[in-house]
């Protein structure tokens, strides 16, 4: 039984998230990571059907993305619920979520949530 880790790194989306008014108005830049691991019983043989598109799963982190919420979590888990609906054939994953500059009084820096799963 093989596994393949397929991962889309530095997705750049600007959106309206965050706990504080004043991150819901004036937005902010985020960086998305997806690390998924899938489990394959024969050769993919050049066949899309048996891995993943990955412009489907950027179209699916973007509707995501796009949908103010409160938590970094709350956005790492619905990603995740999202792909494994979509490519029940996933047997793991870890997304990672950075929000660049939060309102922290300091110019730098990034806040940052990892969510690891593993499916049996």
């Amino acid at each position: 039984m093989d596994f393949y880790q397929i991962a889309w790194q530095g997705l750049r989306f600007y959106a309206y998230h965050g706990y504080f008014p004043e991150e819901r108005i004036l937005g902010n830049w985020y960086e998305l990571d997806v690390n998924l691991s899938l489990k394959l019983d024969d050769e993919i043989q050049d066949d899309l059907g048996q891995t993943l598109d990955y412009g489907q799963v950027y179209q699916l982190c973007q509707e995501i993305m796009i949908e103010p919420v409160d938590l970094l979590e709350t956005i790492v888990e619905k990603i995740g619920k999202a792909l494994v609906h979509r490519w029940p054939h996933i047997k793991g994953l870890e997304i990672s979520l950075r929000k660049q500059n939060p309102p922290l009084g300091q110019s730098r820096g990034n806040s940052c949530i990892i969510w690891h799963k593993i499916f049996e």
